[in-house]
């Protein structure tokens, strides 16, 4: 791929937002990223995201651009005010659960790392559950996680899950029930006093089924605050059906819509990074659960028909603890029903208590083909 290096000089007060795929590094100044300040480190902005990169000081940067990427210079923040006025509430709020919904692209992410970040530098405690199972930060696609943070970070990524939970898809249409339950469970294992707990949401907004499926959510979570991003008429709609604190909050200036192309390509970024390392695997399924991640319930090999085993040839799996925990993620090769034997391309070394088979197809790269059938 060709590249493009480039040096930038800003001043403070100023704003350098890079357009992926690209990398930068800040040699001279001071700078930050959604509050976080930045070191000397090289950091990446992936295709299909962009990275605001606000200057305190005069300050140089080295950027290095890739097919596509483009980078702008802006005066002042991109950080909407009303962001700064939700981070004023959660500070007052002191502890509890906060809910950010929004549509795709509305900027969910980006509002619950700057909401991490402030918190984290005023002193208190702050957990986040990632939960958007089709662009999550802090795992594989067709997961969700939580972890604790100490320290202010640039991307969600940089969070270190204590769990993550495997859904098997990369929408909640199929799996709503299961969707709940687990950002419900993984609330719980973060809920305690003196901790705030920033859950960040799917973007599935847009219809009655949507809106129905959030506002479940919202019921069983029961949050002390629900942030709404965006000013479409679904969010606007979800955020007052209801009796609960609320409020709605701007989407940043430079939003960046993400294609389709965008958004596969960032799921198999996420594949990749958690696929690498991977060789083929054997496991006994006379000892090891095989377990639908749809259907909820056991795979029986010797009842399954030769067309089903080449229909899950090709799907995610997720190696799963005692506790229903995610430990890896691999891809079904094969089914040997007469060994009664699964082989599956991961990077996992010890043995799980479940295997459980997603409804996403890949290719050892880690790209999308299609979905079980």
């Amino acid at each position: 791929m060709t590249r493009t290096a480039t040096t930038i000089q800003a001043e403070a007060g100023k704003t350098i937002v890079i357009a992926g795929p690209a990398s930068f590094e800040l040699r001279q100044g001071e700078a930050s990223i959604l509050g976080a300040p930045l070191d000397s480190a090289r950091y990446i902005v992936t295709r299909g995201k962009q990275t605001p990169i606000e200057i305190r000081s005069s300050s140089s940067l080295t950027i290095q651009l890739g097919q596509d990427a483009r980078v702008e210079e802006l005066n002042g923040s991109t950080i909407p005010l009303s962001w700064r006025e939700a981070a004023s509430a959660l500070t007052e709020l002191g502890e509890g659960t906060t809910v950010v919904i929004g549509g795709a692209d509305s900027g969910k992410t980006t509002l619950s790392t700057f909401l991490s970040n402030l918190l984290v530098q005023e002193g208190r405690r702050v957990a986040v559950v990632d939960a958007d199972i089709g662009q999550t930060d802090m795992g594989p696609p067709t997961t969700m996680a939580a972890g604790e943070t100490a320290r202010p970070v640039v991307s969600l990524s940089q969070i270190e899950p204590s769990e993550r939970l495997f859904i098997g898809l990369t929408s909640p249409g199929r799996v709503k029930d299961k969707v709940i339950r687990g950002v419900k469970r993984l609330v719980g294992r973060h809920a305690r006093p003196g901790r705030l707990v920033i859950v960040n949401t799917d973007g599935w907004v847009t219809g009655s089924e949507a809106a129905a499926y959030k506002l479940r959510m919202l019921d069983e979570l029961k949050p002390n605050l629900t942030l709404a991003i965006g000013t479409d008429s679904d969010t606007s709609e979800i955020l007052q059906a209801g009796n609960r604190a609320a409020l709605l909050v701007g989407s940043p200036d430079l939003i960046k819509e993400r294609t389709r192309v965008d958004r596969r390509e960032l799921r198999t970024l996420g594949y990749q990074k958690y696929l690498a390392g991977s060789s083929l695997r054997t496991f006994r399924v006379d000892g090891v659960q095989l377990w639908s991640a749809l259907a909820s319930e056991t795979l029986d090999i010797p009842r399954l028909s030769r067309s089903r085993f080449e229909d899950l040839k090709g799907a995610i799996v997720g190696f799963l603890d005692a506790e229903c925990f995610l430990h890896e993620i691999g891809v079904l090769k094969e089914i040997v029903p007469s060994a009664m034997t699964v082989k599956i391309w991961s990077r996992i070394s010890a043995t799980p208590s479940k295997i459980e088979v997603g409804e996403v197809r890949l290719n050892s790269e880690g790209r999308e083909l299609t979905y079980v059938g």
